[in-house]
């Protein structure tokens, strides 16, 4: 079956596309007028993330306390000549013996918190080596904490992570060769609140959903769940210095993933990526053919009536074509984006790729504008990883954004302040959103809320406006402040469930002295609806949060460090999912070793 869309449905969402960009441009053309500075920093685009309020926080980094400064001095410093000019011997240069700088190829840490949280790590990796790179890691989190939910109950919550990976490079003249191998295994419970009753002296029956009146308990999974993982990939990296040379990236990967639930999948990949120069321009041409298999559990379904496992084999065939033309004052590529998809039906999907880099003020302001679209496979391992509280028997299907538009602004005011403004206008097909699962009461019009989620299906609209604002007034502090606006339309569903309408992010860190650095983080995450069918409107609100952090990194010397972190300081309540509230105020404290 071909994928097709009706051809004026596609022009009319053209003609939107850019008579939005065509306004924007206008008010970017008026105020780029005046000039800003005679400094460019280059800002990545805007990547909007989740409120570091999460119910097991991530490990403080390892601040590095090394920067290099260098001070550069052209001045021509010159005498007058008293009288005839005297011809010096030039003398040879006493070369000062230096010493290498020592450096360890190993580092652990580790430390504890509330929520009785132990953690730790080490690495290992070989130092000052042409040939070769090579890397260790190993690590591992346990959390056993309990957590308040929404009905007062209090719920065990534990969580553990293990972590391990090899890293390998091998440098030749004018390629690298590429070797890396990860583990990781994440086990934890479905903890979230419920209510579906489960009384053994007067049960009640639920309708499962396929016309069958089941107790129940019988709609209630394990509490223990797991993810595991193991990645691998070898790949060929050419680094030809001439910008004339064909330049390459090939590489395989294999990605095996199951869980507590029996459920695996196995993943085959190749893909390349291809540079030619032609003339002042060049073809760009990636692309590769992925296989994914979902196996379902092997033996008796103990769950019967919850679950309904299936199986699927998925074909990806992509390829990307494009033409780079560079410019002193515009850059463009143009370009398609095709994909095909083969898992029992056939499906093709085909964009554009059109973006243009103009420079307003060189050294002072560029605009960017550009069309493409992207094919997002709903991978079972990365939908788990998405949202860990997904009922294991759902697969979820690919999404396409058969159009995206972006426009943006970026450059900087001055030496110290840059910034990027960016517009995101897109339609996407298929696009999923979660949803707690219901089970109506036999013979009332009440439901039991399932503590696992769903997926629901729509296609839709959306209007990203975002931007970021870097500000190093004085070169020990340094503040960075991300918003994004999420302007959501939908065909047939009624709200985008667990989608916010705005994020905003506002850090700081300081450089108190060569051994302390202090950070802290202000985090806003806007309401949220759920979907709740007991609810008159069918609707839950989750409430807007304002998360606030601290932490700090001490250099005792070179070789060790302690650390310390706040996090969610204002103790709010945070639901990531419905049912699911995250940790309250909540601190780490640690410390790392070098040898």
């Amino acid at each position: 079956m071909i994928n097709t869309r009706n051809i004026s449905k596609e022009l009319m969402k053209t003609i939107n596309i850019f008579t939005l960009f065509t306004i924007f441009f206008t008010a970017v053309g008026v105020s780029a007028q005046e000039p800003l500075s005679k400094d460019v920093r280059v800002v990545r685009e805007f990547d909007p993330t989740v409120s570091d309020a999460m119910k097991i926080n991530q490990m403080p980094d390892r601040e590095d306390t090394l920067e290099i400064n260098p001070q550069f001095n052209y001045r021509v410093v010159g005498q007058p000549l008293a009288g005839s000019p005297k011809v010096e011997p030039m003398s040879a240069a006493r070369l000062a013996r230096q010493h290498k700088g020592e450096l360890y190829p190993s580092y652990v840490r580790g430390g504890l918190g509330n929520y009785e949280t132990l953690f730790g790590e080490i690495f290992y990796n070989i130092t000052r080596n042409e040939k070769f790179a090579f890397a260790l890691s190993l690590g591992q989190e346990f959390s056993w904490g309990n957590i308040e939910l929404e009905d007062g109950a209090s719920s065990e919550a534990p969580l553990h992570r293990t972590n391990g990976g090899i890293y390998l490079r091998h440098f030749f003249d004018d390629k690298t060769l590429e070797f890396d191998m990860d583990f990781n295994r994440r086990a934890y419970e479905y903890y979230g609140y419920q209510t579906i009753s489960t009384t053994d002296e007067n049960p009640e029956f639920y309708d499962n959903g396929e016309g069958s009146l089941v107790p129940g308990d019988a709609l209630i999974p394990d509490r223990k769940q797991r993810q595991t993982a193991f990645d691998l990939h070898v790949g060929l990296l050419g680094q030809q210095s001439d910008v004339d040379d064909t330049r390459y990236h090939m590489g395989f990967d294999y990605g095996a993933f199951d869980n507590y639930t029996g459920v695996g999948e196995n993943r085959f990949s190749l893909s390349g990526d291809l540079k030619l120069p032609l003339g002042a321009a060049g073809m760009h041409l990636d692309g590769g053919v992925s296989f994914n298999k979902v196996n379902a559990p092997k033996g008796e379904n103990e769950m019967q009536f919850l679950w309904t496992f299936e199986e699927r084999e998925q074909i990806f065939l992509t390829l990307n074509p494009k033409m780079v033309i560079p410019g002193d004052k515009l850059s463009v590529e143009i370009g398609v984006n095709a994909t095909g998809e083969f898992s029992g039906t056939e499906d093709f999907y085909l964009s554009p790729h059109v973006k243009g880099d103009l420079v307003i003020a060189e050294g002072i302001v560029s605009t960017f504008l550009g069309m493409t679209g992207e094919v997002r496979p709903g991978y079972y391992r990365d939908m788990m990883a998405e949202n860990p509280f997904l009922s294991p028997d759902v697969l979820v299907e690919t999404a396409h954004s058969n159009i995206r538009g972006f426009a943006g602004v970026k450059g900087n005011f001055s030496s110290a302040t840059s910034f990027t403004a960016r517009l995101d206008y897109e339609f996407i097909e298929n696009e999923h959103f979660y949803e707690n699962r219901f089970f109506q009461e036999n013979g009332t019009t009440n439901y039991g809320m399932s503590n696992l989620f769903t997926v629901s299906y729509d296609d839709v609209s959306l209007l990203t406006l975002s931007g970021e604002l870097l500000v190093r007034p004085v070169r020990q502090l340094d503040i960075i402040l991300k918003g994004a606006y999420f302007g959501w339309e939908l065909d047939v569903l009624e709200h985008a469930w667990h989608k916010p309408e705005m994020e905003i992010g506002l850090r700081a860190g300081y450089q108190f002295s060569e051994e302390l650095r202090l950070d802290a983080a202000f985090n806003l995450l806007g309401e949220r609806k759920a979907r709740d069918l007991n609810a008159i409107d069918g609707v839950k609100m989750l409430k807007s949060v304002a998360d606030f952090n601290l932490g700090g990194n001490y250099q005792l010397n070179r070789r060790l460090h302690f650390f310390g972190r706040i996090q969610n300081i204002f103790a709010a309540k945070y639901y990531q999912w419905s049912g699911y509230p995250m940790q309250g105020i909540n601190f780490r404290l640690g410390a790392g070793y070098s040898f």
